[in-house]
């Protein structure tokens, strides 16, 4: 790992800005990389464009009222780039905004709620373990039989980022699903995926998106609502900030209602993820 160190500011949504304030890490060889330009010059300047997994690029745009959507399943949208990345509309790894989104186990986003009960329990989020006995995401509990209500996802995000950071740059997922509603009832809604973006510059005034899709609402008595999948993760690193300005939306979903049908607990809600942005030196 080298020795060279970067500058980490951290922003949970839900929790408030700066949570952690400025802290130094050695700097992860990932995070390093700027890719080697393979994949030439990329702009998405209007409409909606579709790209996913991992691109090497010379320069990267998302123009002012254009939509990219992270369009594959279970994977993040990694985008490392030689030269500028500017981002003045809109990235999307977010369900709730054409993402197919994460119906897997997730990985360091939020957690999934739990689907609220039915004439039977609902089914829990998603709890994603990515080292043995040591949950980083905790599901939210299923509504007990009877219309019991499910309970919110969570996530450990103090720990986080530093097992984040340390790990070797292949990602599985981002937010974890939230549960199903009872008795066959409301889906859980599925998780966001993680948008991560390397560039030698970044010029980012537009808007990231990785919220967690919202739970499936009750179609019958008898049945629960779905809990809302977790919220995903959003990292921007680049030599140099041109402009930092933009918004980015980790939200978790939000848990589906019962529509007015009896015997019937709302879905919960799905935990946040998470942000940050990395200044290499």
């Amino acid at each position: 790992m080298s020795k060279l160190r970067i500058v980490i500011g951290i922003l949970l949504l839900g929790v408030g800005p700066s949570a952690f304030g400025q802290t130094t890490f050695l700097t992860p060889s990932w995070v390093k990389y700027l890719g080697n330009g393979v994949g030439g010059s990329y702009s998405c300047n209007s409409g909606t464009c579709g790209l996913t997994d991992e691109r090497w690029l010379t320069s990267f745009t998302v123009g002012s009222g254009a939509t990219l959507v992270n369009t594959a399943g279970n994977g993040p949208l990694i985008i490392r780039s030689t030269g500028t990345c500017t981002i003045a509309g809109t990235i999307s790894g977010s369900p709730n905004q054409g993402s197919f989104g994460i119906t897997g186990t997730g990985d360091f986003g939020g957690g999934g709620g739990g689907g609220g009960g039915g004439n039977a329990a609902g089914k829990g989020g998603v709890t994603t373990t990515v080292i043995p006995n040591i949950p980083l995401v905790n599901g939210g509990t299923g509504g007990s039989a009877g219309g019991g209500g499910g309970g919110a996802g969570t996530s450990t995000q103090s720990g986080q980022y530093h097992m984040f950071l340390s790990n070797s740059g292949s990602w599985p997922g981002g937010g974890a699903p939230g549960g199903q509603g009872g008795s066959n009832g409301g889906s859980g809604g599925k998780g966001g995926t993680p948008i991560i973006i390397i560039c030698n510059e970044i010029n980012f005034t537009g808007t990231i998106n990785v919220s967690g899709g919202n739970g499936g609402n009750s179609s019958s008595n008898g049945e629960g609502a779905g809990g809302g999948g977790g919220g995903g993760y959003v990292v921007l690193a680049a030599v140099q900030f041109i402009n930092n300005s933009g918004n980015i939306n980790t939200n978790g979903g939000s848990g589906g209602n019962c529509s007015g049908h009896g015997t019937c607990g709302s879905g919960g809600s799905g935990g946040n993820g998470w942000s940050m942005s990395m200044t290499i030196q």
